[in-house]
Order: C-alpha cells, then structure tokens, then sequence
C-alpha cells in the first residue's frame, strides 16, 4: 500500500507532484498583483498572504490526508476488531484478576506493533503529501516575488523559510493509538490495554510495540 509508486500517484491525483510547478507559478505571477503590499513586507503568519490559492492547495492537502487516515482504518478494520477483543482479555488478566500474562500480552502486542507500523507507514504517506504542497507553494510564492521585485536593481529572493500557508501534520498523526478509541482521550478498556502492554514491556526491558 505504502510504496514509492503509491505515493508519487497519490501526489499525482492530487495535483501536488512536480508537474504542478508550472501551474503553481502561473498563478504567483496573476496573484503577485492583486496583494495590496508587497510580499515581502509580511509576516509569513500573516491572513493577508493566506491568499484563494494558498487555501486551495491547504485544502486539498488536507482532505487528502484525512482520506489517506480513512483507508488504513477501512483496511486494518479485521486488525483493529482483534486489538479490541483482545484488549478486553489484557484488562481482565493484569487488571481484575491481578494475574500476569507475558504470553497473552506478546501476542496482544503483536497485533499492536502491526497497526503501529501500518499507522507510521501511513504517516509517510502523508508527509510525502505536506512535502509535495509546500512545494507547490514555495514555486507559488518564488513567481510572487520575482514578479514583484521585477523592477529592482538587485531582485528579492524569497527566504527558504518564509512560505506563508506551510503545511504541517496534526500532532494525532504522532499519535496513532487514539484512531483505534471510539473516543480519544476518554478512559476505555482498549486504553488501560495499551498502557499495561507498554509499561509491560518497559519492565521486561523490551521495548514498547
């Protein structure tokens, strides 16, 4: 699911693969006249710069995220029905009957450790879509600049690090275990389970799955 191939056509149907580039400048260079100021005299955080087209690409930025999110839990539905039975067992071995289990738990784990490696496979994914829409800003705001320094002696160039509308991941992305809660961040059986399995694991001298 997760392969270079994947993600290059993922960044193709949603117009964010480098063939974008040209379109992305076009519209720098019709949008360089139409703000008030010069670019260059805003702060990159500024609502002014977030212009109909920085929102355009946020926008498909991010529903392509959330449907990336989307279809890993579509896909792992079996995987993540396992994770909740068997959290119930964890809880009533460790938690009710006070009775350790290593085996119970390694094998609960086990199918934990498989859903956090699809989640961080899928957390590349969608870094890979960020990265191809801040590219596709930065061309946008390099044709804003040269179109609007185009009469000075020595023309601006845009600091690498000014790209106003940037693109970033939400923190749950870093925090995959909350997709599997019904409600993140309420007491649930699935989350006493997963706070048993790595505190577990540390006292083993394991690491966490």
């Amino acid at each position: 699911m997760d392969t270079r191939h994947s993600v290059t056509r993922c960044l193709r149907e949603c117009g964010l693969d480098l063939r974008s580039a040209v379109r992305s400048r076009r519209r720098g260079r019709l949008d360089a006249a139409r703000l008030r100021m010069a670019a260059s005299a805003y702060d990159p955080d500024s609502s002014e710069l977030i212009t109909p087209y920085v929102e355009e690409v946020r926008l498909i930025a991010g529903r392509a995220a959330i449907e990336l999110r989307g279809r890993l839990i579509e896909d792992k539905h079996a995987l993540v029905a396992r994770i909740h039975a068997g959290a119930v067992a964890v809880v009533t071995q460790y938690e009710v009957r006070h009775d350790p289990s290593p085996a119970l738990l390694d094998r609960w784990g086990g199918s934990v450790a498989e859903w956090r490696t699809a989640a961080a496979l899928c957390r590349t994914r969608a870094e890979s879509i960020a990265g191809g829409a801040n590219l596709r800003l930065a061309h946008y705001w390099d044709a804003v600049w040269q179109r609007q320094s185009a009469g000075d002696e020595v023309p601006r160039t845009r600091p690498q690090d000014w790209l106003p509308g940037r693109i970033t991941l939400d923190a749950d992305w870093h925090e995959p275990d909350s997709w599997l809660t019904a409600a993140p961040g309420a007491a649930s059986v699935l989350t006493t389970a997963l706070r048993v399995l790595d505190s577990g694991h540390a006292r083993a001298g394991r690491p966490a799955a």
